[in-house]
């Protein structure tokens, strides 16, 4: 199951950063909140629902497995506020910077967890090519590209 929510994860980031870009130079603001409800809100109640719901299944997807699962429900938790405060920031019709804040904030973290797999990557004996395009390298472009939205965002 984590790795279906895994996947339809992807899609909605996928869909989030197509529209986000298809709006940017017409219409801004519906841009971020396109990015921000879909990469940051959607996602992360996902996030949740896959690490502490899912969390068996989530840690053997992640090559973590462990029988004592309190930093996945920990991950989980973090995922779920940031998934709140940025529906929150969207629905307040506060301007831009809000949701820059929460955007800002989510790719920091995914910044730290791309790295975090990455680091796992190179220093297990096993390579698994997953672990590093996809939790490594898909996570750190996806932080990327929200640092992006969070910095135009700032910067309009």
């Amino acid at each position: 199951m984590a790795k279906l929510i895994g996947n339809i994860s992807l899609l909605i980031v996928f869909f989030g950063y197509f529209f986000g870009f298809y709006y940017l130079s017409s219409d801004p603001t519906k841009a971020i909140t396109i990015v921000t409800v879909s990469t940051v809100g959607i996602v992360g109640i996902l996030a949740f629902v896959r690490h502490v719901i899912f969390w068996k299944s989530d840690a053997k997807r992640l090559g973590w497995e462990t029988e004592k699962p309190d930093w996945m429900f920990e991950v989980g938790f973090a995922n779920l506020a940031f998934g709140v405060i940025a529906i929150v920031a969207s629905l307040q019709n506060q301007g831009m910077h809000s949701q820059a804040i929460v955007l800002l904030g989510y790719a920091l973290y995914l910044f730290q967890a791309g790295i975090l797999h990455g680091y796992r990557y190179f220093t297990d004996a096993e390579k698994s090519p997953i672990r590093l395009w996809r939790f490594c390298i898909a996570t750190l472009l996806f932080a990327l590209m929200m640092g992006f939205f969070a910095i135009w965002a700032f910067s309009h």
